[in-house]
């Protein structure tokens, strides 16, 4: 081997080996010895995130998203916009803390982590209101945790609020910041204004035709058209085909008898009892002489007795709505021991069951016959929609495909890639088909797309013509162009306008009330003055609130509303020194903001102070693949 190792072969093969490890990757994986990662992401002292960890935390990030949102967003998605990356940074900020706790010591006890399980409703025996293992396993497992992950989770979470409280307990702001503080916001400010009517703003002179000539020059990429096509468009759903089914009477009775107690009925009302008891022992006992048999008459220790008729969504208690309307439950099912909070201890016991008054079949019949019809139409539409792929793969046409499902081709006008025709008016009916209506600016004239489905129909569409881009020529869009260049004119006159009314105010020469007269507006005054407590009541604008508190006295300040054919004219008329009681009364205000900051700039001082404590090694390459594989499994 020695020898072989020394011969112009054995160092061929050598280079051979080498450059195999290299491109398997063998390198990436002595990196991560080097740096000590292994296969983690990072790491900080005793803390670590390994890849499964952190895959965990964006599959229950993306499904606390999906739960608002009307249109789930996948995990490629949640990469593209950043939202991986956001949540990596956030692991690496956690990682750093934990590892500084675990350098200091920190760590929750086992009490404080069954504490935290007691406070989550998920976890407690729908019967007794406790914590209860098989149900906490069972939720756990239904959410794909084990339960030491689980726990190594709620530690974390109980170590980062430790550490962050700590960091801020006993925070109180300076007596001198608050006064400072205090004086910030009290100080008030008197403005005044009226509004500029840009109708009585002197209309500038009419433009030449060589004007209007030299503004469509200037403005030819602006008047550019963009591609156009002409679209066929197929749209088939279950309604096409409710006229070729058919439900008889006898159908629709045999679905009312089947379900009229659940599903064609008033709610049924149930009547329990709530026992109180003073003590958990007395209420145990009360409950296990309940599960035997007893009367509960009989039972000792009950400080008060209380009978009860509800609809299910009456009561509020979940746990003690599943104990008593759950499926299933008969009379005689039990609820508790719950702690009410004030000494007191809750037995509940399921008394009858008031079933709710059945709808006549005269009723319901349509709404049977309606939803019947439309299960019978699905059918046929699914049979068809197999006939429709063979079509398209066949090769038809727009129209043959149309013949066979039995539904018409509507065709559009041109539009652009919006769904917007020459004249501006959008297109609704190819806007709804949504993805259909995109391929439609990819195919070629007469080709056929593939079916598209959203919102239980299905489209296939054919561009019949394109239109290509085009700039109109100066003749056809003179008119457009000059009542375009006369907006324009007409806006800058009355911005001038707007300008030399500042100019003459600020100058002196002319008064903000002289000023309202010539145009005949009116002054107006908010109701007190202003200060940055009361500023969003003033009636102002938000851009003027900000140019009113950072401007000196007399200083002038236009704004136009979002139509361009008003202006508001505001002057800072004077700043006022706030008083004794303005202090007083702004003081909780100023406390209450310079703690929310000072929390603020604390708590990124002890992140600063921890990562300097504890080494944050990041596995870079680890965290590539990562996010390569997203776009991969997808």
């Amino acid at each position: 081997m020695k020898r072989l190792t020394q011969s112009i072969l054995g160092k061929f093969i050598a280079m051979i080996i080498i450059a195999g490890m290299a491109f398997w990757g063998v390198d990436q994986i002595f990196n991560q010895v080097r740096n000590g990662l292994g296969s983690d992401l990072m790491a900080a002292g005793k803390s670590s995130v390994t890849v499964e960890d952190f895959d965990r935390r964006i599959e229950v990030m993306l499904r606390n998203v999906n739960l608002q949102n009307d249109d789930p967003i996948t995990k490629d998605e949640a990469l593209e916009r950043g939202m991986v990356d956001q949540v990596f940074q956030l692991e690496q900020s956690q990682t750093t803390i934990l590892g500084f706790a675990s350098k200091i010591g920190v760590a929750p006890s086992a009490d404080a982590v069954v504490a935290e399980l007691r406070k989550q409703d998920a976890f407690k025996n729908p019967l007794t209101g406790e914590l209860d293992l098989a149900t906490y396993q069972r939720v756990l497992a239904q959410n794909r945790f084990s339960q030491e992950e689980y726990e190594d989770q709620v530690k974390s979470d109980l170590t980062l609020q430790t550490l962050q409280t700590a960091t801020i307990a006993g925070l109180m702001a300076p007596d001198v910041m608050k006064a400072v503080q205090s004086r910030y916001l009290a100080e008030s400010r008197d403005v005044a204004w009226f509004i500029l009517d840009a109708a009585d703003v002197p209309k500038p002179e009419a433009p030449t035709e060589e004007e209007v000539l030299a503004f469509y020059n200037e403005n030819l990429d602006a008047l550019k058209q963009p591609e156009r096509r002409g679209i066929d468009l197929a749209k088939v759903s279950a309604d096409d085909f409710l006229s070729q089914v058919e439900v008889t009477e006898q159908e629709v009775a045999t679905i009312y008898e089947a379900g009229k107690s659940e599903r064609f009925s008033e709610p049924e009302q149930r009547t329990y009892v709530e026992m109180m008891f003073d003590s958990r022992d007395a209420a145990r006992n009360a409950f296990g002489a309940l599960a035997g048999g007893a009367d509960p008459s009989t039972l000792q220790g009950v400080v008060s007795r209380e009978s009860k008729i509800s609809l299910a969504e009456e009561v509020e208690d979940q746990l003690l709505r599943d104990a008593m309307f759950g499926p299933g439950k008969q009379s005689g099912a039990l609820f508790g021991p719950k702690d009410m909070g004030d000494g007191r201890w809750l037995i509940a016991r399921l008394v009858s069951i008031q079933p709710g008054a059945v709808f006549p079949i005269e009723s319901v019949a349509e709404e049977i016959r309606t939803g019947l019809a439309r299960e019978r139409a699905t059918l046929l539409l699914y049979d068809k929609l197999e006939a429709l792929d063979r079509s398209i793969n066949a090769g038809f046409d727009l129209n043959q495909i149309a013949d066979e499902l039995g539904v018409p081709v509507i065709s559009f006008e041109p539009v652009d890639k919006n769904g917007y025709t020459e004249d501006g008016l959008p297109m609704i009916g190819l806007l709804d088909a949504g993805d259909a209506f995109q391929q439609a600016f990819t195919m070629n004239v007469n080709d056929t797309s593939s079916q598209f489905t959203k919102n239980d129909a299905t489209y296939v569409i054919s561009t019949r013509k394109i239109v290509p881009p085009s700039t109109p020529d100066f003749e056809e869009v003179k008119d457009d162009v000059r009542q375009a260049l006369v907006m324009r004119n007409e806006g800058e006159a009355a911005q001038k306008a707007v300008q030399a009314i500042k100019d003459k105010i600020e100058s002196g020469t002319s008064t903000l009330e002289a000023e309202a007269r010539t145009v005949n507006a009116e002054i107006e005054t908010p109701p007190a003055s202003v200060t940055r407590m009361n500023a969003e009541d003033s009636g102002l604008p938000n851009s003027a609130i900000g140019g009113i508190f950072s401007g000196k006295p007399g200083e002038v300040f236009t704004y136009p509303n979002r139509a361009g054919d008003k202006y508001m004219i505001v002057q800072l008329k004077s700043v006022n020194d706030p008083s004794a009681a303005d202090l007083s009364a702004a003081a909780p205000n100023a406390s209450s903001v310079l703690i929310s900051t000072l929390d603020s700039d604390l708590a990124e001082a002890m992140e600063a102070e921890m990562a300097g404590a504890v080494k944050l090694r990041v596995n870079n390459a680890a965290y590539n693949a990562y996010k390569a594989s997203i776009s991969t499994d997808q």
